[in-house]
């Protein structure tokens, strides 16, 4: 590598990195992509194995943006939509030792045994009416127990929280963790009712033009697919296994000192900067050149996860598990899971014909020390609680377990203040910029979004500075 100038360098692929550069190439910005890994998609990983289709990280996703499905757009050829099974609109919880589905309906929510004739009664009331929010910033928790009642909080929406974020809804913020759902609270007294207003707003600001697609979706080899593509596509402007060792500022930018893998040191110049990488790493960056960025990053908590995939002849499950899989509320201490995914009823070209393939979810802020066991022992903990539950009779086929250290950051309550402050902070260096989960959206719908939209405000202002200089 030597020595290069690049108008912009973008470190870290993880799919907002790789969002971000690919909207670079197509606009003709001379950018360069480092990640430090072998490989780019950072925990978007996909392996087939035996006949399995195996999502190490993300399973599918939700294309809620248009930035998002631009991009599905451009790689349509080599990594196709593919849309879930019809069954994925299942949703299950595991309560008492038994796994419930979740009511799709009035009817079925007036007759759930998930809760209590009473809670049943004051979700259907909050259809009409509610309190209103507090003046200070709430939990999850005290929203949802606000508006439906301690039974719908505890059984359901932990649950349903716990599944997304492996955080605490004791702890995590309405506001940062759902910005919209929190707008709707603060303005209107049902959330329901509000929220048929904002996604009427939404159809009228894209001006009628229709969703490209709808519900779960992932695409044709796996979500590891589509960020392998984004990195083929950028061609020598993706360079992995290259581990950026600093930042330091220049007088007309930055200069990014980068370890190759031969242990050699090159440096890149460039005036613009793309940090899209993990809060730990985004810290130990910028330590030296806004050490109270650093301070406010390292501040947010972050929890681990580990996926296993677990896959058994179809024989040896007595189980339908036709649906999307279940959660669990954060209230069951006896059972040692986050979720579990039913991966072959969702995509069931994931598994192949005779099969069936599960996901299983530990760790969380519910189980912090889960990532100190080892895999036997995550091994026996999963098979355990879920043989009588699933009615498995035999041996696994396949095992696959994938360690995430705190990969998953929690907006606690004050987190949209320390964002701010942060942002604030960084602005103050003119051509740094941050993208990541650690700031506001942890999907991967978000992480492209937030990618796709700083790069494009970039180029706009390589536009203007141009157009200055001619």
């Amino acid at each position: 590598m030597n020595q290069m100038r690049k108008d912009v360098v973008v470190i870290g692929g993880g799919v907002s990195g790789l969002a971000a550069a690919w909207q670079f190439k197509k606009a003709g910005v001379d950018v360069c992509l480092i990640e430090a890994a072998g490989r780019v998609g950072g925990c978007t990983r996909t392996e087939r194995r035996d006949g399995f289709l195996l999502e190490k990280g993300p399973f599918n996703v939700m294309a809620r943006d248009p930035a998002f499905e631009d991009l599905l757009e451009d790689f349509a050829d080599v990594a196709p939509v593919v849309m879930a099974d019809e069954a994925a609109n299942k949703r299950f919880i595991y309560r008492n030792g038994r796994i419930i589905a979740v009511p799709a309906n009035p009817i079925a929510l007036l007759t759930t045994p998930l809760l209590s004739f009473g809670s049943r009664l004051r979700i259907m009331a909050s259809f009409v009416a509610g309190r209103r929010a507090r003046d200070h910033e709430e939990t999850i928790e005290e929203v949802a127990t606000r508006r439906f009642g301690r039974q719908v909080s505890d059984t359901m929406i932990s649950a349903i929280v716990g599944g997304i974020f492996a955080g605490d809804v004791r702890k995590l913020s309405l506001r940062a963790c759902f910005p919209k759902v929190g707008k709707i609270d603060c303005e209107n007294r049902s959330l329901f009712l509000g929220g048929l207003g904002a996604f009427r707003r939404m159809k009228e600001a894209r001006g009628g033009k229709p969703r490209r697609w709808r519900g779960l979706i992932s695409v044709k080899g796996g979500i590891g697919a589509l960020t392998a593509a984004i990195g083929e596509r950028l061609g020598p402007g993706c360079v992995a296994d290259h581990k950026v060792d600093a930042i330091h500022s220049a007088n007309d930018g930055y200069e990014i000192s980068v370890v190759e893998p031969d242990g050699n040191r090159g440096t890149i110049a460039c005036r613009r900067v793309v940090l899209a990488v993990s809060s730990i790493e985004a810290a130990r960056l910028l330590g030296p050149l806004a050490p109270e960025a650093a301070r406010i990053i390292n501040a947010i908590e972050c929890a681990s996860l580990i996926v296993l995939n677990i896959g058994y002849k179809a024989t040896d499950v007595g189980h339908p598990m036709q649906g999307y899989g279940f959660l669990v509320p954060h209230d069951e201490p006896g059972f040692p899971l986050l979720g579990v995914l039913w991966a072959d009823s969702v995509f069931p070209q994931h598994a192949p014909a005779g099969h069936r393939l599960i996901r299983v979810f530990v760790g969380g802020s519910r189980d912090p020390h889960a990532a100190d066991r080892s895999d036997e022992e995550l091994l026996d903990s999963a098979t355990t609680s879920l043989r009588d539950l699933l009615d498995i009779k035999g041996p696994p086929m396949l095992v696959d377990i994938c360690r995430y250290p705190k990969a998953i950051p929690q907006y606690h309550v004050g987190h949209v203040e320390k964002i701010d402050r942060l942002q604030a902070i960084v602005a103050e260096r003119p051509g740094l910029h941050l993208v990541g989960n650690y700031l506001r959206g942890i999907s991967v719908n978000d992480a492209i979004t937030f990618g796709t939209r700083t790069a494009n405000e970039l180029i706009r202002e390589i536009g203007r500075s141009a157009g200055e200089t001619v």
